[in-house]
């Protein structure tokens, strides 16, 4: 039995029970954990629970799966939303193996083209952290995941736009830009949404620049991608040597010094890039960042609030700006960024996570989205004259 089912036991019982209105079969054992120090007598709802969870996560060929699937869904129907949100926090925590067990019962119960998306997530930031320890050939088998993972996605959800888009930067990352070129290609053929499509046409085309040209930027940007903070920052020191100063320079300079934890530094070239170019928003979230880890939360929120005043419609600047209100207790002003992102992408697996630590924390609900008439001026004149120079009726 492999490690992540040590604690599990399989317990057959004499004969049927009934737990509220589920009824667990005699003639199927079902799993059991058993933490280290516990003993048969200890057997409750929870322990049950938590070993159908290990097994669906862990066991999927075993032979009386789709049972114990059916028998979780039963025992706790808000199983799947659940097991994502604790797996987002655990995440965030760098719980990485706790995480992925519940990332993967979360996919094997649902199939949902998004649990496969949040898993290659995952293992991407597993990735990141194992080659920051120096242990490189776990980091490969995490790598190995991602794209097992991506392309298990493909074949089962064949027209869901966001994996072509994941694919296209694993390859990107491992420096395979035809493929990337290829997959992101795919993606604008199939996301219907009109501003994140025109988002992939601009990379497409600076794809297609660095195809021709071999533009150190992209170059740099690509190992920064692939997690090697350090090759990308010896690339920008030689090309800003070269007088080659662009404030995309400054900024892959500063982002990979900023990974590498040199925050000191890192604010010095963002601020560099922000001379040569003051209008880019990733700069900002960058130089937020650095604050952030130096310990100044009021000088974070406003690199950040530049950031959102640049590009309001970016899901993880709003994010990012609602987290730093939330854990300084202003609440307001949380929520006032949480409901505008929500309006974006109310998807966002993050930002579901903050919203259920904003309702945890001030035990307020935040509602279904409402939605919004936003009218111009000429919409107002026309209003009034419709309605005698009132630009609203009265109910």
């Amino acid at each position: 039995m492999q490690k992540e089912l040590k604690d599990i036991r399989f317990i057959t019982l004499p004969d049927e029970r009934k737990i509220g209105d589920v009824t667990i079969r005699a003639d199927i054992p079902i799993p059991v954990q058993f933490p280290q120090g516990s003993v048969t007598d200890d057997i409750d709802f929870n322990s049950i629970v938590a070993g159908l969870i290990k097994i669906v996560a862990w066991d999927s060929e075993n032979k009386d799966i789709e049972y114990y699937k059916k028998l979780l869904l039963e025992l706790q129907p808000d199983v799947v939303k659940e097991l994502n949100l604790a797996a987002i926090a655990k995440s965030k925590k760098k719980d990485f193996e706790f995480a992925e067990e519940l990332m993967l019962a979360v996919n094997h119960l649902s199939d949902a083209p998004e649990s496969y998306i949040n898993l290659a997530v995952l293992y991407a930031q597993m990735t990141v952290e194992l080659h920051k320890k120096n242990d490189d050939t776990k980091a490969d088998m995490y790598d190995d995941k991602i794209i097992a993972v991506l392309n298990e996605c493909k074949s089962r959800h064949e027209k869901y736009a966001a994996t072509y888009s994941e694919i296209s930067a694993f390859h990107m990352r491992h420096g395979d830009i035809e493929s990337a070129r290829d997959y992101l290609a795919k993606y604008t053929e199939l996301e219907k949404d009109k501003k994140k499509r025109d988002q992939a046409q601009s990379t497409l085309k600076s794809i297609e620049k660095m195809l021709t040209s071999k533009d150190q930027i992209m170059y740099a940007y690509d190992k920064m991608m692939m997690g090697c903070a350090d090759d990308a920052l010896e690339i920008m020191n030689k090309y800003i040597a070269s007088n080659e100063k662009r404030w995309e320079s400054y900024f892959l300079r500063g982002w990979a010094k900023r990974v590498l934890e040199d925050y000191s530094g890192a604010q010095k070239d963002l601020l560099e890039s922000i001379r040569i170019d003051g209008k880019n928003a990733e700069v900002y979230n960058e130089l937020s960042i650095c604050a952030r880890e130096s310990g100044d939360t009021e000088l974070a929120k406003s690199y950040l609030q530049i950031a959102v005043d640049l590009d309001g419609d970016d899901v993880i600047y709003l994010s990012n700006l609602a987290f730093l209100h939330l854990a300084s207790g202003e609440f307001e002003e949380s929520r006032e960024l949480l409901e505008k992102a929500r309006k974006i992408d109310p998807e966002d697996p993050q930002l579901k996570y903050l919203i259920e630590e904003y309702e945890k924390q001030t035990g307020d609900e935040i509602g279904q989205i409402i939605s919004e008439d936003v009218y111009s001026d000429e919409d107002i004149e026309e209003l009034k004259n419709k309605n005698n120079g009132i630009p609203y009726k009265e109910i």
